[in-house]
């Protein structure tokens, strides 16, 4: 006799179908489904529960940064390498305990980082499932440390590479710094074609100069030039290490403010109803999926209905797309990134600054409105009284950041 087992995407339909029969949606609901209801995601607890032991939120000085993925019980986490800071990394685990951790490898083209926790054992590691055993319009979900999942949605494109430059990094922060170059992709780095009376022009860069550095780091391609310029702001000051001929001159180009184009007017139609992630392309491989998923729950696992791991969720990209880096390139990594050899380069002072610079941006706004929130007098004394604790940290983290650019600025040591 032959037994009939129903296929993948009956069952994923039927699942999410028994939910919405017994929670009706509102008649607001977007495309007749609200996937951020408690009670369609409450639909997918037991799909999360196994993988939930497995996935971690990652912080950086204290502040939830990336969720990650523990693939070796003896401590090793995999998260979103561009979502961290070099600062004090610890990971929080889904029953709380709390470990201090060391990065230990970065591999730049799949935006991965590992993540070694001090004196943790024991811990579970996710379990794989192919990526290629997904299907469009089966059911995933995003895995968080929490009993449900953090979004849901299903596959939208299987397993693919995308063609060269297919999708750009990110479409430029209308308030970030503007250079005012084309980029050009070349052999040792990307080659710049200047606007004229553009910032990069005033400052001395030159057509067909060849990106070496940008605040001492270096720039091997257009997506990390690109990636690095975002972090500045009109008016700042960058250093630009470039090759010219036989030359490699060092330049100071004051950065301007980006004029708006059709493509950012296209890109906020596309953060209508959620933020993108800031790296979100030039991944190697991709899985993509319609889960409207944040930017911060990104470097955790993206899950079948079985609970096992398609991959690991690395962008947010559109209003209509999100990326996974899928399970067979996510498990080639892992060994090389554990081993050392792909072990982050060393920060120079200039790119700390730099780094520090854009940190100590958002504390201040942040203890600007907490300051701001403490004059509300509908508060209640437990709540001002956890306002002016929030803002004693935040007034020490700005001063110590402050104590960190300056003592960098003034070492002798630093390198033009």
């Amino acid at each position: 006799m032959t037994r009939l087992v129903p296929h993948r995407s009956f069952l994923s339909a039927l699942l999410l179908g028994l939910a919405l029969i017994v929670f009706p949606l509102p008649s607001s609901a977007q495309n007749g489904l609200e996937r951020t209801s408690p009670a369609v995601l409450g639909a997918f607890r037991d799909v999360v529960a196994k993988p939930g032991e497995s996935t971690v939120r990652v912080l950086c000085d204290g502040r939830e940064a990336a969720l990650g993925v523990v693939v070796d019980p003896a401590g090793w986490v995999l998260t979103k390498a561009s979502l961290l800071a070099r600062t004090k990394l610890s990971v929080r685990l889904k029953n709380g305990k709390s470990f201090e951790a060391k990065l230990v490898g970065v591999e730049d083209k799949n935006d991965l980082a590992m993540l070694k926790l001090e004196g943790a054992s024991g811990l579970k590691a996710i379990q794989w499932a192919p990526s290629k055993s997904a299907e469009p319009g089966d059911f995933v979900a995003s895995v968080g440390t929490g009993s449900l999942p953090v979004a849901i949605g299903v596959v939208s494109v299987e397993t693919r590479k995308p063609a060269p430059r297919e999708m750009s990094m990110m479409t430029p922060d209308p308030n970030a710094g503007f250079l005012g170059v084309f980029i050009e992709d070349g052999k040792i780095g990307p080659v710049l074609r200047v606007q004229p009376g553009g910032p990069a022009s005033k400052g001395g860069v030159k057509d067909g100069d060849i990106v070496l550095r940008v605040a001492g780091r270096p720039i091997p391609d257009p997506d990390t030039l690109m990636a690095t310029i975002q972090k500045y702001r009109p008016g700042d000051e960058i250093t630009m290490k470039v090759k010219r001929g036989d030359d490699t001159p060092t330049l100071k180009v004051t950065l301007g403010k980006r004029p708006v184009t059709m493509l950012e007017r296209g890109d906020k139609m596309n953060r209508m109803g959620s933020d993108l992630s800031a790296r979100r392309g030039g991944f190697p491989v991709i899985l993509q999926h319609d889960t409207v998923i944040k930017p911060g729950d990104c470097g955790g696992p993206l899950v079948d209905l079985q609970g096992k791991a398609l991959g690991i969720n690395i962008a947010r990209a559109c209003r209509t797309e999100s990326y996974a880096i899928p399970s067979e390139a996510v498990q080639e990594l892992i060994t090389p990134l554990k081993s050392g050899k792909l072990a982050p380069k060393e920060m120079l002072p200039e790119e700390r600054i730099a780094e520090l610079e854009g940190a100590l941006r958002k504390a201040r706004a942040e203890l600007r409105q907490a300051e701001a929130e403490l004059g509300n007098d509908n508060l209640t004394e437990a709540q001002k009284r956890e306002l002016r604790a929030r803002i004693t940290g935040l007034r020490q983290r700005v001063n110590d950041m402050d104590d960190e650019i300056e003592r960098l600025r003034g070492d002798p040591t630093r390198k033009e």
